[in-house]
């Protein structure tokens, strides 16, 4: 994992965890905006860069924290996550809201598949993996197959994932259990998703939780069209 930081870190601390085959890069339309008034820490997630692995949900959070305690940070004002790093912020959130004020879960998938649907989704995404480390398609358009026009922002970081780290993150991407929350804790929580993402699906896991329905919007739709907007609404409201 690659910690990238801004802004000042005497101010108070908010974390950005990237989506599946993207990076830290992922937030550079928010940084300058958010770095104004809060120290920003957007680590790039192992096996999202050269020559690591992807283990699994469990061990990102175990290199978050042992980052924050190097760091003498106590506490945050937010952790954001997208999708794989929505899952990853949940998990997060879930087991240190006592030092979170809030958490932000966009896109999440937030399923506990048996295992023949997850292998179902790893022989999908082997196959799309083969095709773009081939060098003989194009990789935005066979990504955006599989990932709901995510291709774009993928491409640069897909292809350097190994299929070691792809089985690895398709358990964390589709083995995530719901905590059952106090309700003061459950209030911190703001969940988003696009009415035209498939990982809406997940709302019925969801009851009694603020979950922000998107209308005609797909994956990460929102922060993709308006991320300032984004940031705005959900992080610094």
């Amino acid at each position: 994992m690659i910690f990238n930081t801004f802004g000042n870190k005497k101010n108070k601390a908010i974390l950005l965890i990237h989506t599946l085959f993207t990076s830290a890069d992922f937030f550079s339309p928010i940084i300058d905006l958010l770095a104004k008034n809060y120290f920003v820490i957007t680590p790039t997630l192992t096996g999202h860069h050269e020559d690591t692995v992807y283990i699994s949900t469990s061990d990102e959070i175990h290199q978050i924290k042992e980052f924050l305690i190097a760091n003498s940070i106590t506490s945050l004002y937010a952790v954001a996550g997208f999708s794989l790093g929505g899952n990853i912020a949940y998990e997060f959130f879930c087991q240190n809201s006592e030092i979170t004020e809030k958490a932000i879960i966009d896109s999440a998938p937030l399923f506990r598949f048996p295992e023949l649907i997850k292998n179902h989704y790893l022989k999908s995404y082997t196959k799309c993996l083969q095709k773009i480390k081939s060098g003989k398609y194009d990789i935005a358009k066979e990504l955006d197959k599989h990932f709901n026009g995510m291709g774009k922002y993928q491409k640069d970081i897909a292809p350097t994932v190994s299929f070691e780290s792809l089985n690895n993150l398709v358990e964390s991407c589709f083995n995530t259990k719901i905590y059952k929350l106090p309700e003061r804790e459950r209030k911190k929580i703001t969940f988003i998703y696009g009415n035209e993402d498939i990982a809406r699906l997940c709302n019925v896991r969801l009851k009694g939780c603020n979950v922000h329905k998107m209308k005609g919007y797909g994956h990460c739709g929102y922060y993709r069209e308006a991320p300032i907007e984004w940031a705005k609404r959900f992080v610094l409201a």
